[in-house]
């Protein structure tokens, strides 16, 4: 396989997204949207935490929409976050801190430096229930007063309430998926193939494998429990905002 470029392979990244997530753009205004309107109501430039980063794709869409906004991207796969290192168009306001979601206490040092909303994207659905209401707890720890959590995931459909949708849904992906692959688009597993290859990338590889070598499927949650954590964490506005089939956002706002 011939070596891509960090830029090339970000570019890669975005169209093999596009495989699972068919309507990415549109769910990714969506949140900027609704940060829009967080914004307004703010007196300083907005302060936005990215939480599972991977390449920044969602901290580009921020300070892209947001001339003077500052992000902080957390994760915990260092191939991504060199991805994110070597490709971001706004260094200067952009932060890329290596830390690891299960593990407790990790929001503690933003505590005093607290964010104006929480963004993730296709992520949150690696943490197990219990970790996940872990992790809302943490986010909101360092919101400020009024601040939003924004996530955008695949929740599915329950099999035993809705087989009908349950079905339709994953069949629908399949469909775009095998359109997209056939326009060029890389699988996952070729992604990850080119992203391992980087040259000079040695290192970040050879922790990646150290760090996910247990990696294991976990049990997945719907809309409903998302939104329940979310009010269990201590945000009083809660409701999915975007929706696609089984592709969702789903927001908490914290009192003011």
């Amino acid at each position: 396989m011939t070596s891509l470029t960090p830029h090339q392979l970000l570019q890669a990244w975005d169209a093999q997204q596009r495989v699972y997530v068919e309507f990415r753009e549109a769910r990714t205004r969506c949140m900027m949207d609704v940060l829009a309107g967080l914004a307004t109501k703010l007196d300083h430039p907005l302060r936005v935490l990215d939480v599972c980063c991977g390449p920044g794709s969602l901290s580009n869409a921020v300070t892209q929409r947001f001339g003077d906004a500052r992000c902080v991207g957390v994760d915990r796969d260092p191939v991504l976050m060199r991805l994110f290192r070597e490709t971001t168009p706004h260094p200067d306001r952009v932060e890329i801190v290596d830390v690891d979601l299960r593990e407790p206490g990790w929001a503690a040092r933003w505590a005093e430096d607290p964010f104006d909303a929480a963004i993730s994207a296709t992520a949150l659905h690696w943490f197990t229930p219990d970790e996940l209401t872990r992790v809302h707890r943490e986010i909101a720890s360092v919101l400020a007063p009024g601040g939003i959590l924004l996530n955008a995931d695949h929740l599915f459909f329950d099999k035993a309430t809705e087989p009908f949708l349950a079905e339709l849904a994953p069949a629908e992906r399949d469909r775009v998926a095998a359109q997209m692959r056939n326009d060029g688009a890389m699988s996952w597993q070729e992604w990850w193939d080119a992203a391992l290859a980087m040259p000079g990338w040695d290192a970040e590889a050879e922790e990646y494998r150290r760090r996910w070598s247990d990696k294991a499927v976990t049990p997945k949650v719907n809309t409903e429990f998302h939104l329940a954590s979310m009010r269990a964490a201590g945000f009083t506005e809660t409701a999915q905002i975007w929706q696609w089939f089984d592709d969702r956002i789903v927001m908490g706002k914290m009192p003011m």
